[in-house]
């Protein structure tokens, strides 16, 4: 089922040979899709040139959260949130938007100006959060003309006619067309068509290219706390459930419902369950999902890159559908059940139906989450575990074949 994620890409040369330069910037605001991404490159990029330097512009209120690799570090700028499509406002700082975003782009015009990288992936936004990387983008050119300048984009942005509406107005295929050698999509065309669905202009087509989704492709060891998770849950016969939300700022009500899913099912179901709410969940709402959870079989953390290790052991997951960790489910061939966002963004809903139809984990929109049908799917899950078909998952060696196409630029994985 899946289709080949390959096309034209122009070719990506290197001037400090082994000591290839990558800049990265990843805008995360309250999440940290865009920045394991990322990491998930750099590793592989590392597995191939030991020497290579990566350097991440992050915003993220948490970074770098995850390890970083040898030869890798981050520039944390201030942070702005996502509030809707297209709007912003600063997390941390009493400033403007219009002040918060000058100084953001002055740190990025330097440190690109400075760092001289061979390549330059910024992710997901050809022109930065509120048009931020306009200038460092123009100044580069100029004082960097050997830097090649890469977009990567996810599997899904959003809604289609949202998507085209936002980049026409918003310059995005413009921006894409004067600076961009190469726009590299972090899915496959027979999943989401993003160069038909976005309607890329004829002139950007050929700069496209379909990577396979992106996740950790190599077997990390597990951290001490993690081994010892694993070992307890390795000695109890009952199901083990693994409840997830990323980064956790919007994920307390689907772990509150399961919570309640759990009274349901535990007289007919012997199970125990561990819910990580991730770095930015509400202390408050972290310490209303402990209460909850008195005489139940369940563990509420706050742990987060252990969270693929416990992952490994669950016999179900159930999680949003964030990319990094719906890669991540794919790549272990987990039992899921999936819990989109409602918004503002239709991406998570999108992704999830697209998956669910080809039978590769179940899904509960929040609309028609409750208690009682949460519990049917979780009973459903663990007593009759779908037979998962492997023609149906989608090219999973995104992370691979970035690392290749910036280090070889002959377009081979």
């Amino acid at each position: 089922m899946s289709a080949p994620c390959h096309s034209t890409l122009h070719v990506i040369t290197m001037t400090h040979g082994s000591a290839t330069r990558v800049l990265i910037y990843s805008q995360d605001g309250f999440g940290l899709g865009h920045l394991r991404r990322n990491l998930n490159i750099c590793n592989q990029i590392k597995k191939r040139r030991a020497q290579a330097s990566c350097l991440i512009i992050a915003d993220s209120p948490v970074a770098p959260f995850f390890k970083l690799p040898s030869n890798c570090d981050f520039i944390k700028i201030p942070t702005i949130v996502k509030v809707d499509t297209g709007i912003w406002r600063p997390d941390r700082l009493p400033m403007s938007e219009r002040e918060l975003l000058a100084i953001r782009s002055d740190i990025i015009r330097n440190v690109a100006v400075s760092f001289q990288p061979d390549v330059f992936l910024v992710d997901h936004m050809p022109h930065g959060a509120l048009g931020e990387l306009a200038e460092p983008l123009q100044i580069l050119q100029q004082h960097s003309p050997h830097t090649k300048v890469v977009l990567g984009i996810r599997d899904i942005l959003g809604a289609p006619e949202v998507i085209r509406r936002q980049w026409k107005n918003e310059g995005a295929f413009a921006a894409i067309d004067a600076f961009y050698h190469s726009v590299f999509i972090y899915g496959c065309a027979d999943l989401f068509d993003v160069i038909n669905q976005y309607e890329f202009p004829s002139s950007l087509v050929g700069k496209a290219r379909y990577c396979g989704y992106v996740c950790r492709e190599n077997d990390v060891e597990a951290s001490p706390l993690a081994k010892k998770k694993i070992r307890r849950r390795d000695q109890q016969p009952d199901k083990f459930i693994l409840v997830t939300g990323g980064g956790g700022a919007d994920a307390s009500f689907f772990m509150d419902q399961f919570i309640d899913a759990a009274r349901l099912l535990r007289a007919d179901l012997p199970f125990h369950a561990f819910v990580t709410t991730g770095p930015f969940m509400n202390k408050d709402q972290r310490k209303l999902l402990r209460r909850k959870t008195k005489n139940l079989p369940i563990v509420v953390s706050r742990l987060g890159e252990d969270s693929v290790h416990i992952l490994r052991s669950a016999d179900l997951v159930i999680s949003m559908a964030g990319y990094n960790t719906i890669s991540e489910i794919l790549h272990f061939r987990k039992n899921a059940i999936v819990v989109p966002r409602a918004g503002p963004s239709a991406e998570q809903s999108m992704r999830s139906r697209l998956m669910s139809e080809r039978g590769l984990f179940g899904t509960i929109h929040p609309t028609r989450l409750t208690p009682q049908n949460l519990a049917e799917l979780i009973w459903k899950k663990l007593k009759k575990k779908p037979r998962l078909d492997e023609a149906m998952i989608p090219d999973l060696s995104g992370a691979s074949r970035a690392a290749s196409f910036i280090l070889n630029g002959n377009g081979e994985a």
